[in-house]
């Protein structure tokens, strides 16, 4: 198995994930922290609370936890193997009613390369009766963004990082120009060891 510093690089120097603490975001984790061990990257965490007093830090995804079980990190590493890795990892806790707004309002402070979120996908009755926070962070952030559905796996294994990416569909349109998107998952591609 190839490990992330021998792999090629993705033009991806910060990348960003907000969290709502549930399965799917624990899985569009995995995927945002595969990537950047691979391109070496600055990633944020993001926790949105409306109450301070209902969030802990304890309650962010397990770093060093994750990389250990996919045998990156020894048993009991500490922070400094993580950055050893080459990836620096930054955990955001902010208050506020509206997830999407806080969310976009970080995103304007710090700009970033690549948004990975888990969404919902809800439809009907169930779509008018919560509010959007993933498509309104892709739209108005106007970032790339990877979105990882509820209930499923994605292609990073959440029990040790290996990589089952098969298919890329890439929907294009004269607006916006489809070459970035195009680039960047030929690289992510060639990044992950895929054909």
């Amino acid at each position: 198995m190839q490990t992330p510093h021998e792999m090629p690089m993705l033009p991806l120097d910060r990348m960003f994930h907000p969290s709502d603490f549930s399965q799917a975001s624990e899985v569009a984790f995995a995927h945002v922290l595969k990537l950047g061990l691979i391109a070496e990257s600055e990633l944020s965490i993001m926790h949105v609370a409306s109450d301070a007093s209902e969030t802990s830090w304890l309650d962010f995804p397990g770093v060093r936890a994750l990389l250990e079980r996919w045998e990156l990190l020894p048993e009991g590493s500490t922070r400094a193997d993580v950055t050893d890795l080459g990836i620096d990892i930054k955990k955001v806790l902010a208050h506020g009613r509206n997830p999407a707004d806080a969310v976009l309002q970080y995103l304007e402070e710090r700009p970033t390369d690549l948004v990975v979120l888990a969404t919902h996908q809800r439809d009907g009755l169930s779509r008018w009766m919560h509010r959007a926070v993933a498509e309104p962070i892709a739209r108005r952030s106007k970032t790339m963004t990877l979105f990882i559905p509820y209930g499923v796996n994605g292609f990073v294994a959440l029990d040790n990082g290996a990589v089952t990416l098969q298919r890329i569909l890439i929907p294009i349109d004269k607006v916006p120009p489809p070459h970035d998107a195009i680039d960047v998952a030929a690289d992510l591609t060639c990044a992950l060891g895929v054909s």
